[in-house]
């Protein structure tokens, strides 16, 4: 059984959503290719690679009106070899306005194509953790607007999100469920350096497509 099979059925409405963020997707993917570009252009002149650790662009992107940010960055690691390098998401926590939560990361190929979406323990970007119920509702809402030199990267961002919400919402719910488990023989978990993705699975844009197409009602 797949990811996506071991979930409730989505209804109309939820469909309709996802079909609307894969051609918004598509759209600024096939937007940036008619210029000989992709995704990660904006944040790569030349197409360098990424310095490991860093973070790209150097100050982060905050957009103080919707409240999210991001970052991308590299490092050494079991995907690694594969892996170009990886963006975190975050949202301005509830009621904290100086303080992130974390939403999800999405890990991409060297040719701007995502890869694989993972949750991560809360040492690792040192957010202000929040329970999957809540983390599910600041994804829904997911959009930077400034600055607008990034605004093709920005729409697909959302557009990604938006398109793989049922796998994200899974990986939340797994990763509640593993820090859960765990918490009662390792009291300190949060802060627990043996432990850092939570949980995790591969995309596929032409397969998520496919799912798409499959539940698609057939023209009457």
């Amino acid at each position: 059984m797949t990811l996506l099979e071991s979930r409730p059925p989505l209804r109309r409405r939820d469909l309709a959503g996802l079909r609307d963020a894969g051609a918004c997707l598509l759209d600024t993917m096939q937007a940036l290719q008619r210029r000989r570009r992709h995704v990660l252009s904006p944040l790569f002149a030349d197409g360098l690679a990424p310095q490991q650790w860093a973070h790209y662009p150097a100050q982060d992107v905050s957009d103080t009106d919707t409240g999210y940010r991001y970052f991308y960055h590299s490092h050494p690691g079991p995907q690694a070899h594969r892996e170009h390098g990886h963006f975190h998401l975050f949202a301005r926590t509830p009621g904290r306005p100086t303080t992130f939560t974390h939403l999800v990361a999405v890990s991409m190929s060297p040719q701007g194509l995502p890869l694989r979406l993972f949750t991560t323990n809360r040492w690792v970007t040192d957010e202000h953790w929040q329970p999957a119920a809540v983390v599910r509702k600041l994804l829904r809402g997911f959009m930077l607007k400034a600055p607008s030199r990034l605004a093709a990267l920005h729409r697909w961002l959302a557009a990604l999100v938006r398109l793989f919400r049922p796998q994200i919402e899974l990986l939340l719910t797994r990763r509640d469920a593993r820090w859960q488990a765990a918490c009662a023989a390792r009291p300190n978990f949060f802060e627990d350096r043996r432990s850092a993705v939570l949980s995790q699975c591969r995309i596929d844009l032409s397969r998520q497509f496919a799912w798409l197409a499959r539940r698609t009602p057939a023209p009457r």
